[in-house]
């Protein structure tokens, strides 16, 4: 038998024929998602680059949280304490206030006593020595007597019911006291009713010359 011919290649060469390997006609944006993340991609964009900056970071953060939270409370135990002490100075002022109306009643009935008794009676001066007695118990409780007589106004601790021309006194002057005011531990828990000085008036035209007339 006579030998079998071999296929010569179409180009004339002599090797054996190969498959050309097909073109890749997939979607160039398939493999879009292999590529770097977003710049808004917050995972990798910002934060710390190790763990070990990981743990820093929440420590600093744990650590000023817990600074903030130690002085809200250090402010909140120093409010605490000062209003226990405001409440017990004046837990008392409800008692002590309704207690001055029996001193003004007291006081008034010593002016008319006064008015019709001596000095030596023996009922005037027993009626002011329970007086004074109970200003010295009231005053152990911090009760003091707000000074108002020829003083200066003051609106925090007086009460203006009327005013009078006087030349006698400055402006503002307290020329009369309608009702003693008092203070509780430095606190004016009824202010002194008083009565205000003011400018005279100047004379009028006609009282001038009635009083030249006179004079004459």
């Amino acid at each position: 038998m006579s030998p079998k011919k071999q296929k010569k290649s179409p180009r004339g060469g002599g090797g054996v024929i190969t498959k050309k390997k097909k073109k890749n006609t997939a979607d160039p944006k398939a493999d879009d998602s292999l590529e770097a993340p977003a710049a808004g991609d917050s995972s990798t964009a910002a934060g710390p680059d190790t763990p070990a900056e990981a743990l820093q970071a929440e420590r600093d953060d744990l650590f000023a949280r817990l600074q903030r939270t130690a002085a809200d409370y250090s402010n909140y135990q120093k409010r605490i304490r000062r209003e226990m002490a405001e409440a017990r100075n004046f837990a008392n002022t409800g008692l002590i206030t309704q207690l001055l109306s029996v001193l003004d009643d007291m006081e008034r009935a010593l002016e008319a006593a006064a008015d019709n008794h001596g000095p030596d009676d023996l009922l005037l001066a027993g009626m002011q020595l329970v007086h004074d007695k109970a200003l010295d118990v009231l005053g152990g409780f911090g009760l003091e007597i707000i000074e108002a007589l020829d003083r200066p106004f003051d609106p925090e601790v007086h009460s203006a019911m009327l005013q009078q021309p006087s030349a006698e006194h400055p402006p503002q002057t307290v020329v009369q006291e309608l009702q003693r005011g008092y203070k509780l531990k430095g606190r004016t828990i009824r202010p002194a009713a008083v009565v205000v000085s003011t400018e005279p008036e100047p004379p009028r035209a006609g009282d001038e010359e009635t009083t030249d007339s006179g004079e004459q």
